[in-house]
């Protein structure tokens, strides 16, 4: 399906709210309990640890960071890079912060601890952190110029009477000429498939182009037109349909 860029932009700023605030939501996780020790039943929370702080505010802001960056990128590819790297980066860290403080510092301390609340909302979010970044960097983007139609040449202006009579007139150079085309209605296909999303066509929908007679469903060569103004198998400019 081909749509404009102003789509897929829209749709890389909700993929990148979406990861900014799964990085607030791990940041806020914590303020939670994530651990309880075995034997006084003392909760200890995520922000207790100097490691667990740093590796979580740093992965939720990373998120944030991503889309801030995308804003300013120029291209859609370097957007949609910028976006997934950033967003997956801090998924890492998110996910690893209570991971870390679990393995290295309760465990090499033998403190008997339980796993709480808090632990399971980090590490979650820290999961749906880098399944957005991954959704961000396997969003297809193709960028295609328009073909912008050559400028009609003017004929020279006539030369005076008396001027004509002294010299012959200057030959006009030829100007090249594109291949146009036409889209036009074929009912008689019974059986067609799609050039663009190759999928079947229902009885008397299809469209023909005129020049190389490749068939479309009307609201796939519409949307291909509108964004590059030719035929997307044979590349005739379209002038009508």
């Amino acid at each position: 399906m081909i749509v404009s860029r102003q789509e897929v932009i829209s749709r890389l700023y909700k993929i990148g709210s979406g990861a900014a605030a799964i990085g607030a939501i791990h940041i806020l996780a914590l303020l939670l309990s994530w651990y309880t020790e075995a034997n006084s039943g003392a909760s200890i929370y995520g922000y207790v640890f100097l490691d667990s702080l740093i590796l979580s505010v740093t992965g939720g802001l990373l998120a944030g960071v991503g889309l801030l960056a995308a804003y300013f990128a120029k291209r859609l590819k370097l957007m949609k890079v910028i976006l997934g790297s950033l967003t997956i980066f801090g998924g890492i860290l998110a996910t690893l912060s209570p991971i870390y403080v679990y393995v290295v510092k309760l465990l090499s301390l033998s403190i008997n601890v339980h796993l709480d609340v808090g632990f399971f909302a980090a590490v979650f979010t820290g999961v749906i952190e880098l399944g957005v970044g991954s959704l961000a960097l396997l969003t297809p983007v193709k960028e295609e110029p328009v073909p912008i139609a050559p400028q009609p040449v003017p004929p020279p202006a006539p030369a005076p009477p008396q001027e004509r009579i002294l010299r012959p007139p200057t030959p006009v150079p030829s100007a090249g000429r594109s291949v146009t085309a036409r889209l036009v209605p074929a009912p008689d296909l019974e059986e067609a498939v799609c050039s663009i999303c190759f999928e079947s066509i229902p009885p008397g929908e299809a469209i023909r182009c005129s020049n190389c007679e490749a068939v479309f469903h009307k609201g796939c060569i519409d949307t291909w037109v509108s964004v590059n103004g030719t035929c997307p198998s044979c590349k005739a400019i379209i002038i009508g349909s």
